[in-house]
């Protein structure tokens, strides 16, 4: 069994007390590796050397076109490894073994994409007075913190470094203690492209320990978190302590609206991605239809044949495609709110509980005659679990959509280009996907409404939360 370390002032560094955090194939419940456990002593070193890499503006100086060159030359590293890689966040996370190392060179585009913003990012002139030069200059923040979800660990990583590095801050990823692995090997493609030391360190360690001392941290600046809403709110307290912005991306119960005039079979193979593919564990995981009455027999039975036609098994097993939970603890959850929709009255017209079977698999469940006051329909589940409701009216069918706390994504299967915009103009979420599900790219902003947070990642946007502003005035007189 292979031990890892953390990756700290281009150094890989073990933990001062020895201790390791043992990783599961999900697929097998057995142990595939270990890595070492930062605490304080290893957020210490790994926020120190990136204030150190931050004063020393090695990052910030550095021509623009030679940051845009470094950026691409990380995005080239990253491609040599991706399979390598890929294969190691497979057996640790359980995803396909395609998935996988789509994901290391979705970073690659991520560093390539930023890198062509990297000398875009102008400041401009104000006209105070004619006596008076005014003028505006965007600065990065400094030390940047990004906590890292278990579900996209590559991907969420990417899409954050990106921007951090792009706008010349230095950064400290703390990864998630169940999919910590594949982005060590993501640090290779970091010592590979000769990134000068502290501008990127790469940790794990627990939550409760490494990530709320992380966060807190005096010479912490910025931080980035993707993951619940109850650990988001926490780290907003935390930053509010120190008065220091953060980015963060909660939790959703997105709702696809299907009119009478859908192609059925455009929402059925929404379903194979977003709601049973990684095992449902996707943040806009699509886990409520809410669908017109007079086609909801017909979709419903072809969702059961969908479900029935799925082949579980291990992310690195061919063919496979409904993947394992992540954990013992996420199934029995998962599980658990299976049975919960069934007591409330819902319908399993197929799954509802796990497969019995070596590893952490859940059957593909759809839950028919579901009520928005049941809790499947309420709380977000990460899992392969999707709930099946029933509406009369547009207007009663936007309002299903909407009854939620969150608002991360939405969609809108309808042959009606205007009853989808308007309808998308209604709906409170983040993105609205039409006809199908994840349109987006890494130039699409992404981000939440109500409670699946507040900022955006990817696309120009998301720069701005990466970067503050300065204001300048020279009197000419």
């Amino acid at each position: 069994m292979e031990k890892y370390k953390n990756f700290i002032n281009n150094s890989w560094v073990d933990s001062e007390y020895k201790e390791t955090i043992k990783v599961e194939d999900p697929a097998t419940a057995k142990i595939i590796g270990e890595i070492a456990c930062a605490k304080k002593t290893e957020v210490d070193l790994a926020v120190n050397s990136a204030k150190e890499s931050y004063n020393s503006r090695i990052l910030i100086d550095m021509p623009l076109l030679e940051r845009a060159k470094l950026m691409h030359k990380i995005a080239d590293e990253t491609r040599k490894i991706a399979k390598e890689g890929g294969k190691i966040l497979c057996y640790e996370n359980g995803k396909t073994l395609a998935a996988a190392i789509k994901e290391f060179n979705d970073v690659a585009d991520m560093f390539d994409y930023y890198a062509g913003l990297t000398d875009k990012l102008e400041g401009k002139t104000i006209p105070v007075s004619s006596n008076v030069f005014d003028y505006t200059v965007l600065e990065p923040f400094g030390v940047s913190a990004h906590i890292i979800p278990w579900n996209y660990p590559l991907a969420m990583l990417g899409r954050s470094l990106a921007c951090s590095f792009a706008t010349g801050n230095s950064t400290v990823i703390k990864t998630a203690e169940l999919t910590p692995l594949s982005a060590t090997v993501f640090a290779k493609a970091i010592q590979n492209a000769e990134v000068p030391n502290g501008l990127i360190n790469i940790i794990c360690g627990y939550g409760n320990e490494a990530g709320s001392y992380l966060v807190s941290h005096p010479d912490v600046n910025h931080v980035v978190f993707t993951g619940s809403v109850a650990t988001g709110k926490k780290i907003l307290h935390s930053c509010a302590d120190k008065a220091i912005p953060a980015i963060v991306e909660l939790g959703g119960k997105s709702a696809g609206i299907v009119f009478p005039d859908a192609n059925l079979d455009d929402v059925v193979e929404s379903a194979r991605h977003a709601i049973f593919g990684v095992a449902g564990q996707i943040c806009t995981a699509m886990s409520r239809l809410v669908v017109h009455k007079s086609v909801k027999n017909e979709l419903v039975d072809k969702l059961v044949d969908l479900s029935k036609s799925l082949k579980v098994g291990p992310g690195y097993e061919e063919g496979s495609e409904l993947t394992p939970i992540i954990s013992k603890n996420q199934l029995e959850k998962v599980e658990g709110y299976a049975r919960s929709g069934i007591q409330q009255g819902a319908e399993a017209v197929h799954g509802g509980q796990r497969v019995n079977r070596e590893g952490y698999f859940m059957e593909a469940t759809v839950l028919n005659n579901v009520t928005q006051d049941m809790t499947v329909a309420r709380e977000e589940i990460f899992g392969p679990v999707l709930s099946v409701l029933e509406y009369q009216d547009t207007e009663e069918a936007i309002k299903i959509a909407n009854d939620t706390d969150y608002g991360l994504g939405g969609g809108v299967f309808t042959k009606d280009l205007n009853k989808a915009a308007l309808t998308a103009s209604k709906m409170q979420s983040g993105q609205v996907y039409v006809n199908k599900w994840f349109t987006g790219s890494h130039a699409t902003p992404f981000g939440g409404y109500k409670q699946s947070g507040y900022s955006r990642e990817k696309g120009i946007q998301a720069l701005n939360a990466y970067l503050q502003i300065k204001n300048v005035g020279i009197s000419l007189v």
